[in-house]
């Protein structure tokens, strides 16, 4: 099954490695303030993935509309709030951007009502 965000949507891709003994904390504090980012009219949809194997290493990735209106976000107020709310807690993180080429939803998707 082909999802509708291939070939439009703008994808970023975040590792974040957060201080050792910190890793409850930095994900409450994401989830605390993850509607500033759901909230914006341009995006898709993000997740919070940990490592299963690299310690305190999480993966934060989301989806938007296109570059330009996450661009727009990341020069705005509540990007910079946003960032300042977790900075406390990350110790070192890196970012690259992509463009969805294709997206295929697998069979467990439909049977457990999860999105990809």
């Amino acid at each position: 099954m082909t999802d509708t965000i291939a070939g439009t949507a703008f994808r970023v891709m975040l590792r974040m490695e957060v201080i050792p003994g910190q890793e409850a904390a930095f994900e409450q504090a994401w989830l605390d303030g993850a509607s500033i980012i759901t909230d914006q009219p341009a995006n898709l949809g993000q997740w919070l993935s940990r490592s299963t194997e690299e310690e305190a290493v999480y993966y934060i990735v989301s989806d938007w509309v296109d570059e330009e209106s996450f661009r727009d976000y990341e020069r705005s107020e509540q990007h910079l709030h946003h960032r300042a709310r977790l900075h406390p807690y990350r110790s070192k993180g890196s970012m690259a951007v992509a463009t969805v080429l294709h997206a295929l939803t697998g069979a467990a998707s439909a049977r457990q009502g999860t999105a990809p």
